[in-house]
């Protein structure tokens, strides 16, 4: 059973910042191959939760988008909820969601 997708306000203004970084330092092809690619990432998730692992927090798991940034979500019924989108370089023990 596929999850619909959710994404909260901050998930989409993290994914809007990192496209918007890519773009501005690297070029429009780059920002346009990590859009491509998360979504490919997040339609393997929607199929498969169970390849996410828990966090400290009860019903919140991570799941690694790439090398750089990991998605932090929660499972609501049908509903796979998008929280938050954290970059590696900054202390993961740090977020809210961990």
């Amino acid at each position: 059973m596929a999850y619909q997708l959710v994404w909260s306000a901050e998930a989409e203004d993290d994914f809007r910042n990192m496209v918007l970084y890519i773009k501005e330092t690297w070029s429009v092809q780059s920002s346009e191959k990590f859009i491509a690619r998360t979504y490919r990432r997040l339609e393997k998730l929607t199929s498969m939760p169970t390849l996410a692992r828990p966090t400290s927090q009860q019903l919140i798991y991570m799941y690694k988008l790439d090398r750089k940034n990991v998605l932090f979500f929660s499972l609501e019924e049908n509903y796979l909820i998008l929280l938050s989108i954290y970059p590696y370089k900054r202390d993961i023990t740090r977020s809210k969601y961990y």
